[in-house]
């Protein structure tokens, strides 16, 4: 079940293999960045982008943009709420909805080094710091520019830290995050009908399977 899941997001006929990012690579990565990598911005940034791409199971085109930011498309800073003991993220559009009808991902704050909610109370906490005229309709990722994170910036900034922790980076690309969150659901046991939900059913069912089993998935967060 596990295997087919991840197959289904790899693509059957891709020639190309791309490994996972899973928990474990996602330490490696953090750890690089926390040591300093670029700048503190841009190393704090790129940190929090990939800790919610693997615990949110996102493709890379959810959280970074193609060429121009769009706010009726694309993540901006409101649509992240901050709550006492997890954070919603609200993604506008998705693979999965094509009716841009919207789903809430919720980011379960964790006693782990790696937590998603602390990592971005952390980094929206800079974000206005930094910015005089941080604006919640901005980008919820920018580069040190203030430009909104590009997938391109994004991949060759990934590959870049992998090389450093000592990984082939040409076999992981912006997908490597989503296959990973679900190699790693499969390490710690969540049930399979879960991950074929997590996985293979899409953001929309995603959520209710939060809502339904809040508390299954925030235990997995803290064992993952």
């Amino acid at each position: 079940m596990i295997m087919r899941a991840v197959k289904r997001i790899q693509g059957e006929h891709n020639s190309k293999p791309r490994l996972p990012i899973t928990f474990q690579v996602l330490g490696r990565i953090c750890n690089s960045l926390r040591a300093g990598v670029f700048s503190t911005f841009t190393d704090c940034m790129l940190e929090t982008a990939c800790t919610v791409a693997f615990f949110g199971f996102l493709r890379c085109g959810e959280f970074t943009v193609s060429k121009h930011f769009d706010s009726t498309v694309n993540l901006s800073v409101t649509d992240v709420e901050i709550l006492d003991s997890y954070a919603i993220l609200h993604l506008k559009t998705s693979k999965t909805d094509p009716f841009r009808k919207g789903v809430s991902i919720q980011l379960h704050k964790s006693d782990h080094t790696i937590c998603p909610f602390s990592a971005v109370q952390k980094y929206i906490a800079i974000r206005k710091g930094r910015e005089a005229s941080f604006c919640f309709s901005d980008p919820l990722f920018v580069k040190e520019n203030g430009n909104a994170l590009d997938r391109d910036f994004f991949i060759r900034s990934l590959r870049h830290v992998l090389d450093i922790c000592g990984y082939n980076s040409s076999l992981y690309n912006g997908h490597s995050f989503r296959i990973g969150a679900s190699t790693s659901a499969g390490s710690v046991n969540i049930q399979d009908h879960l991950i074929k939900t997590l996985v293979v059913g899409g953001h929309q069912t995603v959520i209710v399977v939060i809502f339904v089993f809040p508390m299954t998935l925030f235990e997995k967060h803290r064992s993952l």
